[in-house]
């Protein structure tokens, strides 16, 4: 318990550890569901062998422990490509607006967080972790309704978004740990980076950036105008109370941002890229996963 209590002081704030005790299951979730497919997939194929005298535990921890790699794997494969996409040749031009709009914010933080009033800061902190926790109750609000209904695509969804939650909790983790930048109206007040506050950063905000990243991957998944209008409208909530509540500089909510943008927009279209049948929603990962155990196919 007090370690709980020394991270909610820390680098997670308490509505974002709640947001990750919604959204984090949703993966274990999908990963038991790959399982049980897998271990009946299994069952199949072993048929014609002797059956065992009782159910084999040790089969089953095995399935288990190869879907939780395959989650490592796959984990790992994300953050390898968000470490590399930056030095890709077809993402210079991106790379310039996104550091020249970032370097524009950074010289005008300390100016435009004197503005804000501290009367504002309370109400700024609550709007901030409502808006949160909303974008983060239509993810599980999504697979809860999948998982009732056996509806694939909403399973997919739900799954796809504590993945990309995951990506982003890492990478979030990992900026502020190198950045250290100083938090609004703490030491001298000018947000100063590389100042040894690795385990409460400002740069970039993590609000901000999980926030998106749920939207993103949600939105990218339903093209539904009015969702996508809800989702982008909490997260442009949060992003906006996270200055006003003094908490972060604006280009702290900016990089956050962006960041968990593309995060979002990438899992929800990555195993897309090679469909050449032209549909919006590939084949579900559970079928995938049965699919490929019956064909003696190793899941990447």
């Amino acid at each position: 318990m007090t370690k709980l209590l020394k991270i909610v002081n820390g680098p997670f704030s308490s509505s974002m550890v709640l947001t990750l005790i919604v959204l984090i299951p949703l993966a274990n979730a999908g990963l038991q569901a790959q399982t049980t497919q897998l271990a009946a997939a299994n069952s199949t194929v072993s048929s014609a062998a002797t059956l065992p005298d009782d159910p084999s535990t040790a089969e089953t921890a095995q399935s288990f422990n190869e879907g939780f790699g395959r989650a490592v794997k796959t984990i790992g494969h994300d953050e390898l490509y968000f470490l590399k996409y930056p030095f890709q040749k077809k993402a210079i031009k991106w790379d310039i607006l996104f550091l020249g709009a970032t370097a524009a914010l950074i010289s005008t933080d300390e100016n435009v967080l004197h503005q804000v009033p501290q009367s504002w800061h309370n109400t700024s902190l609550t709007l901030s972790n409502a808006a949160l926790g909303a974008d983060a109750g239509i993810a599980t609000g999504i697979f809860l309704t999948g998982l009732a209904t056996n509806n694939e695509h909403a399973k997919e969804t739900g799954i796809r978004t504590a993945e990309a939650t995951i990506d982003s909790v890492i990478l979030y983790g990992a900026a502020k740990a190198v950045f250290a930048r100083q938090r609004p109206f703490t030491g001298t007040g000018e947000g100063n980076f590389f100042s040894g506050n690795w385990t409460n950063g400002s740069f970039p905000s993590g609000h901000s950036m999980l926030t998106w990243t749920i939207a993103s991957t949600v939105a990218h998944e339903y093209h539904s105008p009015w969702l996508k209008v809800l989702v982008y409208g909490l997260a442009t909530t949060v992003s906006t109370t996270r200055v006003t509540g003094r908490e972060h500089f604006p280009s702290d909510v900016f990089v956050g941002g962006v960041l968990g943008y593309g995060i979002g927009a990438y899992v929800a279209h990555r195993d897309s890229y090679g469909n050449t049948q032209g549909h919006p929603y590939p084949e579900g990962r559970l079928k995938r996963a049965e699919n490929a155990v019956l064909e003696h196919v190793t899941i990447q």
